[in-house]
Protein backbone atom coordinates (compact mmCIF):
# COMPACT_ATOMS: atom_id res chain seq x y z
CA UNK A 1 0.00 0.00 0.00
CA UNK A 2 2.95 2.45 0.94
CA UNK A 3 4.97 2.18 -2.52
CA UNK A 4 1.78 2.67 -4.67
CA UNK A 5 0.78 5.33 -2.83
CA UNK A 6 3.74 7.46 -3.80
CA UNK A 7 2.93 8.28 -7.26
CA UNK A 8 -0.08 8.76 -6.12
CA UNK A 9 0.76 12.21 -4.39
CA UNK A 10 3.24 13.23 -6.92
CA UNK A 11 0.79 12.76 -9.94
CA UNK A 12 -2.07 14.75 -7.94
CA UNK A 13 0.88 17.87 -6.52
CA UNK A 14 2.99 18.26 -9.37
CA UNK A 15 0.92 17.44 -12.60
CA UNK A 16 -0.24 19.84 -8.34
CA UNK A 17 8.38 24.08 -2.63
CA UNK A 18 17.52 26.03 -3.38
CA UNK A 19 18.07 29.88 -4.36
CA UNK A 20 14.10 30.18 -4.59
CA UNK A 21 13.60 29.55 -1.23
CA UNK A 22 15.33 32.83 -0.43
CA UNK A 23 12.81 35.10 -1.83
CA UNK A 24 10.23 33.34 -0.76
CA UNK A 25 7.65 35.51 1.69
CA UNK A 26 6.03 32.36 3.38
CA UNK A 27 7.90 30.94 5.94
CA UNK A 28 5.52 28.03 6.53
CA UNK A 29 2.67 27.29 5.15
CA UNK A 30 -0.61 24.82 6.24
CA UNK A 31 -3.66 23.90 3.76
CA UNK A 32 -6.19 21.25 3.48
CA UNK A 33 -6.07 19.16 0.23
CA UNK A 34 -9.15 16.69 -1.39
CA UNK A 35 -8.90 15.03 -4.43
CA UNK A 36 -10.79 12.54 -6.90
CA UNK A 37 -9.09 10.64 -9.65
CA UNK A 38 -11.68 9.34 -12.53
CA UNK A 39 -11.10 6.82 -14.56
CA UNK A 40 -13.48 4.00 -16.30
CA UNK A 41 -16.27 4.97 -14.25
CA UNK A 42 -14.51 4.40 -10.99
CA UNK A 43 -13.51 7.52 -8.26
CA UNK A 44 -10.77 7.20 -6.05
CA UNK A 45 -10.71 10.00 -3.68
CA UNK A 46 -7.85 11.37 -1.10
CA UNK A 47 -7.67 13.82 1.70
CA UNK A 48 -4.41 14.84 3.45
CA UNK A 49 -3.25 17.61 5.63
CA UNK A 50 0.29 19.71 4.60
CA UNK A 51 2.64 21.18 6.05
CA UNK A 52 5.54 22.96 4.58
CA UNK A 53 8.40 25.50 6.03
CA UNK A 54 10.50 27.28 3.92
CA UNK A 55 13.80 27.07 5.57
CA UNK A 56 15.09 23.58 4.93
CA UNK A 57 12.18 22.75 2.68
CA UNK A 58 10.14 19.88 4.38
CA UNK A 59 7.18 19.10 3.55
CA UNK A 60 4.78 16.88 5.79
CA UNK A 61 1.75 15.35 4.24
CA UNK A 62 -0.73 13.74 6.61
CA UNK A 63 -2.71 11.73 4.64
CA UNK A 64 -6.41 11.02 6.00
CA UNK A 65 -8.15 9.16 3.50
CA UNK A 66 -8.21 6.26 2.56
CA UNK A 67 -5.35 5.42 4.35
CA UNK A 68 -3.71 7.44 7.66
CA UNK A 69 -0.11 7.77 6.96
CA UNK A 70 2.56 10.57 6.70
CA UNK A 71 4.68 11.57 3.89
CA UNK A 72 7.63 13.38 4.60
CA UNK A 73 10.21 15.31 1.76
CA UNK A 74 12.19 17.73 2.16
CA UNK A 75 14.37 19.48 -1.18
CA UNK A 76 17.24 17.05 -1.70
CA UNK A 77 14.58 14.78 -2.53
CA UNK A 78 14.51 12.01 0.58
CA UNK A 79 11.16 10.59 0.75
CA UNK A 80 9.58 8.73 3.93
CA UNK A 81 6.44 7.02 4.08
CA UNK A 82 4.95 6.08 7.81
CA UNK A 83 2.13 3.95 8.41
CA UNK A 84 1.00 4.76 12.17
CA UNK A 85 -1.61 1.77 12.38
CA UNK A 86 0.87 -0.92 11.68
CA UNK A 87 4.62 1.04 12.56
CA UNK A 88 6.04 0.75 8.92
CA UNK A 89 8.71 3.17 7.01
CA UNK A 90 9.01 3.00 4.10
CA UNK A 91 12.28 5.05 2.40
CA UNK A 92 13.58 6.21 -0.42
CA UNK A 93 15.37 8.85 -2.55
CA UNK A 94 15.00 10.94 -5.96
CA UNK A 95 15.20 14.26 -7.41
CA UNK A 96 11.56 13.42 -8.13
CA UNK A 97 10.24 13.67 -4.54
CA UNK A 98 12.16 16.65 -3.68
CA UNK A 99 9.72 19.06 -2.03
CA UNK A 100 11.04 22.34 -5.04
CA UNK A 101 9.24 19.88 -7.44
CA UNK A 102 6.36 20.71 -6.11
CA UNK A 103 3.78 22.72 -7.63
CA UNK A 104 2.52 24.58 -4.42
CA UNK A 105 6.28 25.36 -4.23
CA UNK A 106 6.56 27.23 -7.45
CA UNK A 107 3.93 29.65 -6.49
CA UNK A 108 5.67 30.47 -3.03
CA UNK A 109 8.77 31.22 -4.90
CA UNK A 110 7.26 33.51 -7.38
CA UNK A 111 7.67 30.81 -10.46
CA UNK A 112 3.87 31.68 -12.01
CA UNK A 113 5.86 32.85 -15.19
CA UNK A 114 6.99 28.90 -16.18
CA UNK A 115 5.75 27.21 -13.42
CA UNK A 116 9.54 25.60 -12.83
CA UNK A 117 9.63 25.14 -16.52
CA UNK A 118 13.18 27.30 -16.51
CA UNK A 119 14.32 25.05 -13.69
CA UNK A 120 13.83 21.81 -15.51
CA UNK A 121 15.74 23.24 -18.30
CA UNK A 122 13.17 24.33 -20.71
CA UNK A 123 13.55 27.19 -23.11
CA UNK A 124 10.71 29.84 -24.11
CA UNK A 125 10.10 29.27 -27.93
CA UNK A 126 7.77 31.93 -28.05
CA UNK A 127 4.62 34.18 -26.72
CA UNK A 128 1.80 35.46 -28.36
CA UNK A 129 -0.84 37.13 -27.55
CA UNK A 130 -4.84 36.23 -28.01
CA UNK A 131 -8.27 38.01 -26.26
CA UNK A 132 -6.28 39.65 -23.57
CA UNK A 133 -4.49 36.47 -22.32
CA UNK A 134 -0.82 35.30 -22.76
CA UNK A 135 0.17 32.19 -24.73
CA UNK A 136 4.02 30.77 -24.33
CA UNK A 137 5.41 27.87 -25.71
CA UNK A 138 8.41 26.21 -24.15
CA UNK A 139 10.79 23.76 -25.45
CA UNK A 140 12.27 20.78 -23.92
CA UNK A 141 15.80 19.40 -22.53
CA UNK A 142 17.81 17.13 -24.81
CA UNK A 143 17.52 14.70 -21.76
CA UNK A 144 13.48 15.24 -22.06
CA UNK A 145 12.77 14.68 -25.63
CA UNK A 146 11.61 11.69 -25.41
CA UNK A 147 8.69 12.55 -23.17
CA UNK A 148 7.59 16.31 -24.76
CA UNK A 149 8.13 18.00 -27.80
CA UNK A 150 7.13 21.27 -25.95
CA UNK A 151 5.00 22.44 -23.73
CA UNK A 152 2.22 25.04 -23.40
CA UNK A 153 1.21 27.90 -20.99
CA UNK A 154 -1.95 30.38 -20.82
CA UNK A 155 -1.45 33.34 -18.44
CA UNK A 156 -4.75 35.70 -17.65
CA UNK A 157 -3.54 39.25 -15.25
CA UNK A 158 -0.16 37.66 -14.83
CA UNK A 159 -1.62 34.47 -13.72
CA UNK A 160 -2.05 30.80 -14.93
CA UNK A 161 -4.63 29.53 -15.74
CA UNK A 162 -3.60 26.44 -18.11
CA UNK A 163 -0.85 24.04 -19.58
CA UNK A 164 -1.04 21.68 -22.00
CA UNK A 165 1.70 18.83 -22.55
CA UNK A 166 2.56 17.38 -25.76
CA UNK A 167 3.95 14.09 -26.31
CA UNK A 168 7.28 13.62 -28.52
CA UNK A 169 4.65 12.85 -31.10
CA UNK A 170 3.16 16.43 -31.44
CA UNK A 171 0.20 14.47 -29.45
CA UNK A 172 -1.67 16.28 -26.71
CA UNK A 173 -1.24 14.36 -23.87
CA UNK A 174 -2.10 16.36 -20.93
CA UNK A 175 -4.33 19.35 -20.00
CA UNK A 176 -3.96 21.49 -16.76
CA UNK A 177 -6.30 24.27 -15.67
CA UNK A 178 -5.54 26.34 -12.95
CA UNK A 179 -8.77 27.96 -10.85
CA UNK A 180 -10.65 29.62 -7.93
CA UNK A 181 -7.40 31.92 -7.38
CA UNK A 182 -7.50 33.78 -3.82
CA UNK A 183 -5.51 36.34 -2.55
CA UNK A 184 -3.46 36.03 0.43
CA UNK A 185 -1.37 38.89 2.27
CA UNK A 186 1.59 36.99 0.77
CA UNK A 187 1.07 35.14 -1.98
CA UNK A 188 -2.34 34.32 -4.36
CA UNK A 189 -2.63 30.76 -5.08
CA UNK A 190 -4.98 28.11 -7.20
CA UNK A 191 -7.51 26.52 -4.90
CA UNK A 192 -8.43 23.90 -7.47
CA UNK A 193 -6.52 22.42 -10.23
CA UNK A 194 -8.14 20.25 -12.98
CA UNK A 195 -5.90 17.43 -14.70
CA UNK A 196 -6.79 15.73 -17.75
CA UNK A 197 -4.34 13.13 -18.94
CA UNK A 198 -4.99 11.32 -21.98
CA UNK A 199 -3.93 7.60 -22.14
CA UNK A 200 -5.02 6.84 -26.05
CA UNK A 201 -7.76 5.01 -27.61
CA UNK A 202 -10.05 8.08 -26.31
CA UNK A 203 -9.34 7.17 -23.04
CA UNK A 204 -8.30 9.62 -20.12
CA UNK A 205 -8.04 10.02 -16.25
CA UNK A 206 -9.22 13.10 -14.73
CA UNK A 207 -7.68 14.40 -11.42
CA UNK A 208 -9.47 16.90 -9.28
CA UNK A 209 -7.51 18.56 -6.41
CA UNK A 210 -9.22 21.14 -4.25
CA UNK A 211 -7.00 23.36 -1.45
CA UNK A 212 -8.81 24.48 1.88
CA UNK A 213 -7.58 26.16 5.28
CA UNK A 214 -4.77 28.26 3.99
CA UNK A 215 -3.08 29.46 6.73
CA UNK A 216 0.37 31.30 6.53
CA UNK A 217 3.37 32.48 8.65
CA UNK A 218 2.01 33.19 11.97
CA UNK A 219 -0.78 31.37 11.52
CA UNK A 220 0.09 28.25 10.51
CA UNK A 221 0.31 26.51 14.05
CA UNK A 222 0.93 22.86 14.19
CA UNK A 223 3.07 20.03 16.16
CA UNK A 224 2.65 18.26 12.44
CA UNK A 225 5.88 20.83 11.31
CA UNK A 226 8.39 18.48 13.41
CA UNK A 227 6.52 15.58 13.42
CA UNK A 228 9.71 13.08 13.67
CA UNK A 229 8.78 8.88 12.60
CA UNK A 230 9.34 6.85 15.90
CA UNK A 231 12.87 5.52 16.08
CA UNK A 232 11.16 1.87 16.66
CA UNK A 233 9.35 1.87 13.16
CA UNK A 234 10.07 -1.14 10.82
CA UNK A 235 11.77 -0.14 8.10
CA UNK A 236 10.13 -2.07 4.60
CA UNK A 237 11.15 -2.35 1.27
Amino acid sequence: MMKRFVPVFLLLLTVLLGSAMRNLSVERIMFSMKSQSLHRGQVAEVEADLFFQAWDGRLVTKYTRPVQEVMITNNKGELAIYNQQDNTLYRSQSLEYSSENNLIYFFLAGMTQDLGLRQMGFELMEIRFEDGLMITEWFPPPSLYHLFSRIELVHEDYLPIYAGYYDAGQKLVKKVYYTNYEEFPEIVLPMNITEFNYTGGGDSIVNRVEFSDVRINQRANSPWFNFEIPEDAEIID
